[in-house]
């Protein structure tokens, strides 16, 4: 084996072990909590790029917005865990609800 390989096949082996261990660091280590604000943080760094689809129990379309990075569902705060809203935020930064008798669709662009 030359020198170079011996490096390539001890590097692998580190990589692994790291991706390993930060797998069983976060597994294990965090709470759930923890875990929930790094995905948030994760995503509001990646951010999406939604279209997001108001209809009418007709079937039409009432309302459309583009460009939506994220949708975030509102829960009560008794701790019930009901989901009775979803709201987001434009590129023009204004706040958007929609409650849950309304149907829309959220897709990428």
């Amino acid at each position: 084996m030359t020198g170079k390989s011996k490096i390539k096949i001890i590097g692998g082996a580190l990589l692994v072990v790291l991706v390993f261990g930060i797998f069983i660091y976060f597994k294990y280590f965090f709470t759930y909590e923890e875990r929930q604000q790094v995905k948030r943080k994760i995503d509001s760094v990646t951010g999406q790029n939604l279209t997001v689809t108001v209809f009418g129990f007709d079937g039409r379309i009432i309302k459309r917005w583009v460009g939506i990075e994220k949708i975030t569902s509102g829960y009560t705060r008794a701790g019930g865990g009901e989901r009775n809203y979803t709201y987001f935020y434009t590129r023009e930064g204004k706040y958007v609800q929609i409650p849950d008798s309304v149907w829309y669709i959220a897709e990428e662009e």
